[in-house]
């Protein structure tokens, strides 16, 4: 195990901007953030979105990132903050409404269900954990030929059906029909059977363990549809209140949105809790939510029939070199941004802005700004 660092100190030195200007919503990184990527450290929420908006602008590509939509990791904990006891309600709205009025300026410049792929990373008890909202825009389930499906051989006997819950594995992309992916996940054709839904009262069901049997090139068709996945890296509570109040949340975006109500119930936005990669240590929850938006679009799901079983999606040996990895990352864009401003300098333009006060609180798809929020 690798010896841990002892606590910063300080003073506190901004290394770069990301992105640098002129580009909006630019983001200080300083040497008190680049700390938290030292071994035994809680990565903070500057961590979290610098990497989540290095994603979206340069590793993702440029149809992955139009169809996406990365929050701001202080969407989720302004969402649903404690209403103060002694501020009167003067406006007579749902508390519902009264949630949304909090982060009704989030999306004024992108339309939240022309999105396949929403990412609401959250921190509660210094823990992170990610919830992904998929094809939000959908009425229902859709489903479409297997761009990838073999039939079975012509055998004498009986036909023997493909299994309904197996893994499979996938290798197709969401839309495109083409990729490599390398993730798995639990197949079922009866969507009524599903045991990921959430009740009433938003209890939400774990996912079955299921052994692998077929490989999706087995099943002629796959599946889109609107559901809520909560991707936890230690394996804890169901987060069912997470995904009852994102419904809640979608509810009232419609109707501001579109001008008319739309349920966003159970029957309509499927809940479940997938199996995923599990940190073995107690303090690599933000650097595991990070790898599961980067394998979202590296391994992606050929179909979102449920549940979802994604315990293979990558190699645990990743974790182990993913710090650094994000500090050569930090360290790299540091050393450009001096350069390119040392170029600057020396033909007389203005060096390095101060771009503290440019972020906002709008959540776009090419943009996610930063809150100073520890865990």
């Amino acid at each position: 195990m690798a010896e841990l660092q002892p606590t910063f100190t300080g003073p506190i030195v901004k290394l770069m901007v990301y992105p640098p200007p002129p580009a909006k919503g630019g983001m200080s990184v300083t040497n008190e953030d680049l700390h938290c990527l030292n071994d035994g450290e809680f990565l903070n929420d500057v961590i979290i979105d610098f990497y989540l908006k290095y994603l979206v602008l340069e590793k993702l590509k440029k149809e992955d990132s139009q169809r996406s939509h990365v929050f701001s990791s202080f969407f989720y904990k302004r969402l649903n903050q404690r209403e103060r006891r002694n501020i009167p309600d003067t406006t007579n709205l749902t508390i519902q409404k009264r949630k949304h009025n909090r982060v009704k300026t989030w999306t004024r410049h992108v339309d939240l269900f022309q999105k396949d792929f929403i990412f609401v990373p959250i921190n509660e008890s210094a823990h992170w954990y990610l919830a992904v909202i998929c094809f939000p825009g959908l009425q229902g389930p859709q489903f479409v030929a297997n761009p990838l499906y073999q039939a079975p051989e012509s055998a004498p006997g009986p036909t023997q059906a493909a299994p309904q819950d197996g893994l499979h594995r996938i290798s197709v992309c969401y839309g495109s029909g083409g990729g490599n992916g390398d993730d798995t996940h639990t197949f079922s054709d009866d969507q009524s059977s599903c045991q990921d839904e959430c009740s009433e009262d938003g209890a939400l069901a774990e996912d079955p363990v299921t052994p692998e049997s077929s490989e999706c090139t087995s099943k002629p068709t796959i599946c889109k549809q609107p559901c809520i996945l909560i991707m936890d890296s230690l394996r804890g509570p169901a987060r069912s209140s997470v995904v009852k109040t994102l419904r809640e949340y979608l509810e009232v975006e419609w109707e501001v949105r579109k001008g008319s109500q739309r349920s966003f119930g159970k029957d309509q936005m499927k809940g479940s809790n997938p199996r995923v990669p599990q940190q073995d240590n107690f303090s690599d929850c933000g650097v595991y939510i990070l790898q599961y938006v980067e394998s979202f679009f590296e391994s992606p799901l050929a179909s979102f029939h449920l549940p979802v079983n994604l315990a293979e999606w990558f190699l645990q040996q990743r974790m182990k070199t993913k710090r650094e990895e994000i500090k050569e990352l930090i360290r790299k864009i540091q050393s450009q941004q001096k350069k390119e401003a040392g170029q600057g300098s020396a033909k007389g333009s203005p060096g390095e802005q101060e771009v503290a006060g440019e972020d906002t609180e709008e959540g776009v798809e090419i943009q996610i700004q930063n809150f100073p929020v520890s865990p």
